[in-house]
């Protein structure tokens, strides 16, 4: 009885405490490290010196607010006590849906032979909800991670809006149609980039587990949903002939890009080591902290390619040489079989100058979709989920980039919906 409890203890525990699991995850198992860290009787706060984030407010209007009668007692004997002077900023009182009666142009020109609407159309030529309608409702959705019901009521509360959650669903639907062509352009660009961070995690879609693919480069995040986690989405996404580097941690999937430059995840391994308590295995956990140390470090620094060629070189001997080192203990065999069995893909980042020793950079592109798996559990159909890969990808990208979300958001719509004449 006792044993199988422990059994099962140990399963629920593997869901927290694991190589595949960042630290991040599980702030519930930690110390209250700011608590710890802070001083006692140290005041809480900005240190002294700090500029702060005030914004300098410049008034569009000027609003005076007196009076010459007192509310209590009816009073007209008054006189200013103080002038307050403030500077706020609001949103005006009526937040009602404008309703427009466009007629709209569609012409053709007798020089060209081409058919063209005039660039100032702001109507969408198909629904009934306009580009800020819509922009408006993707924002709800993909940044405020609001479920259908609670967007359709908060636009009818915010904005006396009626919208139903089915009329949400659609629009978001037809905001994806419409950025389909940057999509498959974002996917174009992770196939030629030079470095791709990949990570994948599961994803229920109509009850039947899938997998998000995450694609990340430094300037493009790529979400893809399937139902596989085996190496043919590799070959979609990034085609069985990729010669770029990725990095990755050691699913066998990886193996598959024969002609890729593989790095490893030191954090992964880390992650492993650590839980080691015997001195073999804190000792062994050690020196690959030291050598994961001394790859930050040299990184830091420029090195030409014959420098890096050496390194690499070194490191890679150094590593083989600490496994045979600890080969003796029985309790350590899975990791080194772990490490040995990609030796030669653990200091490519030393090699390659740009490349991370770790697959952190994935980890965190794909952490707003773990984010968004405990608030809906599951897409409860295959639009919702493309849908979703299309949008966060773009969103997530152009929020990469530092670029206008409204802006781009916007100005995509306006030229798919708007000005796009089929």
């Amino acid at each position: 009885m006792l044993k199988r409890e422990l059994e099962v203890a140990l399963r629920e525990l593997a869901k927290y405490k694991n190589s595949n699991t960042p630290p991040s995850a599980n702030k519930h198992l930690r110390d209250d490290t700011a608590g710890r860290k802070a001083k006692e009787g140290a005041k809480r706060g900005a240190p002294k010196g700090h500029k702060g984030k005030t914004k300098i407010l410049e008034p569009e209007r000027h609003e005076v607010v007196d009076t010459d009668r007192c509310p209590i007692c009816g009073g007209v004997n008054t006189v200013d006590e103080e002038i307050i002077n403030r500077v706020v900023e609001d949103t005006p009182d009526d937040m009602t849906p404008e309703v427009v009666a466009a007629e709209i142009h569609v012409k053709r020109c007798l020089n060209c032979n081409r058919k063209f609407i005039p660039p100032q159309n702001r109507a969408p030529l198909h629904g009934s909800y306009g580009i800020n309608v819509m922009v408006l409702v993707v924002f709800l959705k993909f940044l405020l991670r609001g479920v259908l019901r609670k967007t359709a009521l908060f636009m009818e509360s915010g904005f006396a809006l009626e919208i139903t959650p089915a009329s949400v669903n659609t629009i978001i639907q037809r905001v994806a149609e419409a950025a389909e062509m940057d999509y498959e352009d974002l996917k174009r660009r992770i196939r030629n980039a030079s470095v791709v961070y990949v990570d994948e995690t599961g994803f229920s879609v109509l009850g039947k587990n899938q997998w998000v693919w995450v694609f990340r480069t430094r300037h493009d995040v790529l979400l893809v949903i399937r139902p596989s986690r085996g190496s043919n989405i590799l070959a979609e996404i990034l085609g069985k002939d990729f010669s770029g580097t990725v990095s990755c941690d050691c699913w066998s999937a990886y193996n598959f890009l024969g002609n890729a430059n593989l790095q490893r995840c030191w954090a992964h391994l880390l992650r492993k080591t650590k839980e080691f308590t015997s001195p073999a295995g804190l000792a062994f956990h050690e020196s690959l902290q030291s050598m994961f140390r001394e790859i930050k470090d040299f990184n830091e620094t420029g090195h030409d390619p014959v420098e890096r060629a050496a390194k690499y070189e070194d490191m890679t001997r150094r590593l083989e040489t600490l496994l045979v080192e600890y080969s003796q203990h029985m309790f350590l065999e899975p990791v080194i079989k772990y490490i040995g069995n990609k030796l030669d893909e653990w200091f490519t980042c030393i090699k390659i100058e740009g490349v991370e020793p770790t697959n952190n950079l994935a980890e965190q592109a794909i952490r707003e979709t773990v984010m968004v798996r405990k608030i809906i559990g599951a897409f409860r159909s295959e639009e919702g989920k493309e849908s979703y890969e299309i949008l966060a990808s773009l969103m997530a990208t152009w929020k990469l980039c530092g670029l206008d979300l409204r802006k781009k958001l916007k100005e995509m719509l306006i030229n798919r919906m708007c000005l796009n004449v089929s």
